[in-house]
């Protein structure tokens, strides 16, 4: 399951509904404690995966964009980085800097 963040953006919605309805099954014979959803597991992996990338000294860390710089004296909005067109294949980052443009603060970029 560790490698959900990756492959996610490559299944389809029949995908996703076997894997919930598995997830239930789970449940129902006793295996977890809770009803798992793979949309919920999903962002729980990504908060915790995007945080620590985030840091200097993560692997992942040279695939963010760099800082975005502005002359303006404006209040910051977003996440204030600039997006990288190199990186719309990969759509793991994509949907971390997207989905996280609102949510996260880089205090330590800026």
């Amino acid at each position: 399951m560790y490698v959900i963040s990756a492959w996610y953006g490559f299944l389809n919605k029949s995908h996703v509904l076997q894997i919930n309805s598995l997830f239930k099954r789970l449940f129902k014979y006793g295996y977890v404690k809770s009803v798992i959803e793979l949309e919920q597991l999903l962002q729980d992996y990504d908060d915790k995966l995007f945080t620590k990338a985030t840091q200097g000294n993560h692997a992942m860390h040279h695939l963010l964009p760099s800082p975005k710089s502005t002359c303006y004296n404006l209040r910051t909005l977003g996440h204030g980085l600039s997006v990288n067109p190199e990186l719309h294949k990969n759509k793991f980052i994509n949907r971390l800097i997207f989905d996280y443009s609102t949510d996260f603060c880089f205090t330590s970029f800026i």
